[in-house]
Order: C-alpha cells, then sequence, then structure tokens
C-alpha cells in the first residue's frame, strides 16, 4: 500500500516537472534570447577634436536608445598615436564579433578599412579629411560609389577660410610657413589646398615635412630662420600630437600660428577655424542608428560636411613682433 502511494507520487512529480520543462521550452522558443548590438569607437588618438567626436557619437547613440550595458555594448578604442596599436584594435574588433565600428580620424579609418576588407563589420567613418583619396575604396560621393560595407563622412578643413581670415587680419601678409606629416593623406590634401589658395593670395608658402612628432620644433625652428611671418597648421594628426613645440617656436619668432583646428587656442595660437566635431560624431552615430534600423548602406552617399567652428585669441596679439590686426575680421565674421 505504502509502495503504491510512494510510486503514484512519484509518478505525479514527474509529470509536472514534464508539464513544466514543456512550458518553458514553449516560452523560450516564443522569446529566444537575443545577441545585444556590439559596437566599437575606434579614433587614432586621444586629443580634444577627436575626443569631441567621440563624446558626440556616444551622445547621439544614446539620444537613438543604444545604451551601453542597456540594449547594446559599446567599446571605445584608442591606439594613442601608435600605428602597431592601431592595427591590433582593429583587427580585435573583426575578430571580436562586433556589428558597427565608428572611426575617428583619417588613420584610424585607413587601418579599420585595411583590417575589414571582406567585410565582416559594418564600417562607418567620420572625421576624415579626404576619404576619396584615402585609398579606402570610395571613388566618389554617389551611393554606388562604396564598398558595401564601409560609409561616412568626410570633413575637409576649411583650408581657404583659414587663409582669408589670416589675409584680413594681415593684409601685407606674403610669407607663411608649414610643417606638415608626408605620410598622412589628410595632411597633404590640406596643403594641396593650401597651395592653391596661397598662389590666389600672392602669399609664399613655406614647407617642411616630418615622420614624427618629435622632429616638430626643429623644423618649425628653421621656417622661422627662412623669414615666414605666420605659421599654419591644417589637418595633421602627426604634427597635431607636437602641437605645444609648434606653439613654443611661434612665440619664440614673435609670429602667429593659425590652424583648421579651433581647439587648440592658446599661448601664440591666434586663431583656429575648423568643423564642430561634437556634430561630427553626431553625424556619424546617426548614421549607425539608421542602418541598424534598417536603412540599407547603398542609400548612403559620401558626402563633405564641415559645420564650422571658430575661435580666436586676443592674447596672442600680446607675442607679436608685428601688428596682426582681428578687428577688421570680427567685422567680417562672427566669432564665439
Amino acid at each position: 500500500m505504502k509502495t503504491g502511494k510512494i510510486i503514484r507520487a512519484i509518478m505525479a512529480i514527474i509529470l509536472c516537472s514534464a508539464i513544466l520543462l514543456l512550458l518553458d521550452l514553449n516560452n523560450r522558443q516564443a522569446t529566444p534570447r537575443k545577441e545585444m548590438t556590439k559596437i566599437a569607437i575606434f579614433k587614432i588618438s586621444s586629443r580634444i577634436a577627436l575626443d569631441q567626436s567621440e563624446k558626440g557619437a556616444i551622445d547621439a547613440l544614446a539620444e537613438r536608445g543604444y545604451k551601453d550595458g542597456v540594449n547594446c555594448i559599446i567599446k571605445k578604442y584608442s591606439a594613442e598615436g601608435d600605428m602597431p596599436t592601431g592595427n591590433m584594435i582593429a583587427n580585435n574588433i573583426v575578430n571580436g564579433k562586433f556589428d558597427y565600428v565608428i572611426t575617428i580620424s583619417t588613420p584610424a579609418t585607413q587601418i579599420m578599412a585595411n583590417a575589414n576588407k571582406k567585410g565582416r563589420v559594418t564600417h562607418v567613418f567620420c572625421t576624415v579629411t579626404d576619404p576619396f583619396v584615402s585609398g579606402i575604396g570610395i571613388t566618389g560621393p554617389e551611393p554606388d560609389q562604396h564598398p558595401k560595407h564601409l560609409v561616412g563622412i568626410g570633413t575637409f578643413q576649411p583650408v581657404e577660410l583659414a587663409f582669408d581670415i589670416a589675409k584680413q587680419m594681415k593684409p601685407d601678409l606674403k610669407k607663411v610657413g608649414t610643417v606638415w606629416c608626408t605620410s598622412e593623406t589628410c595632411s597633404e590634401a590640406c596643403v594641396k589646398l593650401a597651395r592653391k589658395k596661397c598662389a590666389e593670395l600672392n602669399i609664399e608658402l613655406v614647407e617642411t615635412s616630418v615622420e614624427s612628432s618629435t622632429e616638430v620644433l626643429e623644423r618649425a625652428m628653421s621656417l622661422s630662420a627662412k623669414g615666414v611671418e605666420a605659421f599654419w597648421l591644417g589637418g595633421d594628426n602627426v604634427v597635431e600630437l607636437g602641437v605645444d613645440q609648434l606653439i613654443n617656436a611661434a612665440q619664440k619668432a614673435g609670429i602667429p600660428l593659425f590652424t583648421n583646428n579651433p581647439y587648440l587656442i592658446y599661448g601664440s595660437t591666434l586663431f583656429g577655424v575648423g568643423a564642430q566635431y561634437y556634430e561630427v560624431g553626431q553625424l556619424a552615430a546617426n548614421m549607425v542608428c539608421d542602418i541598424i534600423e534598417g536603412k540599407p548602406t547603398s542609400k548612403i552617399g559620401t558626402y563633405n560636411v564641415v559645420p564650422i567652428n571658430l575661435k580666436v585669441n586676443p592674447e596672442a596679439l600680446k607675442n607679436l613682433k608685428v601688428k596682426w590686426d582681428i578687428s577688421a575680421f570680427e567685422k567680417n565674421f562672427v566669432t564665439k
């Protein structure tokens, strides 16, 4: 009698367990567990302009509902100016099952594009001077002129505007020096445009090149010895890492530096005109969100986007050997 009761109890337990397992199976089949979207953000180094783009991207992702640890995974990477480190980061992104990567700067974009030739990760780039000459497979602005997995926006620094402003501040400006890295396509693109603009304005552009940021001071001093009246810095990741050396050389020579990076306004830097890189990062992140939400990359073109950012540093006038008039400039441009 007791044995029968025990058997019936065991059978009841087994039956209940089977029913519960079946219900749980049905539930799991109805709502399968979804892997969170993985997004990498990769910049070539930690500098204000690139940091601003990164912040803009993260904020825009959050505004669109993509928050790290909540419904997606966002990982930030910086090579800190070191190319081997950049290559390692790019390979880790490709092999790390990331769905999307946002690259910030021309070098980071080039490194990532090279590592991701098979298109295993959807790649969106920003803060790139000229994507068409960067060797990443983009042949023009139309949606059918880029690889399926690679889209983004160019942000060509307003080089011509920088020289127009300099000429307004000093109408008799005749000789400007520039230090640039010849291995950077972004820097080369800026210098080519500067040569053309200087020819139009009857300004001699005196150039010298560097391979690393440690050479900036020596090269800049050689330019000041040639009698340049100002230094100009375009979009150059290598020279920007040594910008304090360039500012130091300008101070020693009693001449100003003007630049296409509005975040470098201190010391002898008289003005900077470039892009609002926070907005640039926002645009790139919104592009990622659009793709996540179903917009095909075949509908996205590659366009130049430069939300202008202009800064002036009147304190720099105190160190100049000759007069630069910012009042004439202020009549024609709104400063913030």
